[in-house]
């Protein structure tokens, strides 16, 4: 205890001497034998001389209780910047407006252009914008005008492309055609009678059935077709036609019927032996037709028994001459007509 008091009263006399004791501090700093930061160093560590190496705990004492102190944060990371992918620039070239120009009131300059006249005419119908329209009518008109006369010129002067020829205009022409298209129709229907028959399929219940029945009788009288009445239920019609029904024994499933009244026609002597006319309720008129016209698919009917049953020419361009038309024939015009020319004159009768 008398020690520590002996300490403070010498520190109390160097406080009292001003200054004085400074001097041997300052003469230990300019030697170097003490470093300015240790002198200075204080139990805070706020300015604590690290030497570079790793000491014990306990040589650090003097910071007290600040050597329990927080690891200092790791520092992150920092990742490169990536380079961006290159992008590669396509220049693309401006589209060239189209160099052709319409000739004005051209066809091609009234379908691009008249509808904007028409549309100014309605929507702002001042004088100038109606009359430029009208008149431009005139000129479109006036043009058709001139075409059309002109069609009917190059037909008149060409047989094959009149259509006199196919069918006349005169109506005494078009009813002598007529006339010779009946009689080409009752020679065929009768031809197919002889080798070929109806089979009737029906139901007694069916009220459709009832009047088809009708229907065919009229048939076999005026063409001698025989028909075969063949009932799905075995039971006869309620009006009493055809009597002498046979009963369903498979030829209804064989052929697929769903429905009746349904008709087929019958050649027994032909590969292609059966040609189905249609279900439901047909005219006599129309079941001939389609008589006529299958029989000729299915080769029962030559060409000139087919054709005398028609009411017009049937002329027309071969499939054959159309697929034959190539870029060099189209761009002659005189052998394009000659080409299609001919192939309609060799049709003409």
């Amino acid at each position: 205890m008398s020690v520590l008091l002996k300490h403070l009263n010498v520190s109390v006399v160097m406080l009292k001497q001003p200054k004085i004791w400074l001097i041997p501090l300052v003469l230990l700093l300019i030697s170097g034998d003490i470093h300015a930061d240790a002198f200075f160093d204080v139990s805070d560590g706020r300015a604590h001389y690290d030497s570079g190496v790793d000491e014990p705990f306990f040589a650090d004492k003097e910071r007290g209780w600040f050597w329990y102190e927080e690891s200092p944060p790791a520092t992150p990371e920092v990742e490169p910047p990536r380079p961006e992918p290159a992008i590669s620039i396509v220049k693309i070239k401006p589209q060239e407006p189209s160099k052709k120009v319409e000739k004005p009131l051209s066809s091609e300059w009234f379908r691009l252009h008249m509808h904007s006249y028409r549309d100014a005419a309605i929507d702002n119908p001042t004088k100038e914008n109606v009359s430029t329209y009208m008149y431009l009518q005139r000129v479109m008109l006036d043009k058709a005008s001139r075409f059309s006369d002109m069609t009917n010129l190059v037909t008149m002067s060409d047989s094959i492309l009149d259509e006199n020829a196919r069918r006349p205009i005169a109506s005494f022409g078009s009813t002598a055609m007529d006339e010779k298209s009946r009689d080409g129709v009752n020679q065929a229907a009768k031809k197919l009678a002889k080798i070929a028959g109806l089979w009737f399929f029906y139901s007694s219940t069916c009220q459709y059935c009832v009047k088809e029945a009708s229907v065919l009788m009229g048939i076999a009288h005026a063409h001698g077709f025989k028909v075969m009445p063949i009932a799905l239920d075995g039971a006869p019609l309620p009006n009493g036609l055809y009597p002498d029904f046979v009963t369903d024994k498979g030829q209804s499933s064989k052929l697929g019927v769903s429905a009746t009244p349904d008709i087929f026609l019958v050649n027994p002597n032909h590969p292609n032996s059966v040609v189905h006319l249609g279900q439901g309720l047909i005219a006599g008129d129309d079941l001939v037709k389609r008589a006529i016209t299958l029989s000729y698919e299915s080769g029962w009917l030559n060409e000139t028994e087919y054709r005398d049953t028609l009411k017009i020419n049937p002329v027309s361009v071969s499939t054959e001459i159309i697929n034959s038309v190539d870029e060099k024939t189209i761009n002659n015009p005189q052998q394009f007509v000659q080409t299609i020319r001919n192939n309609l004159k060799n049709q003409i009768r």
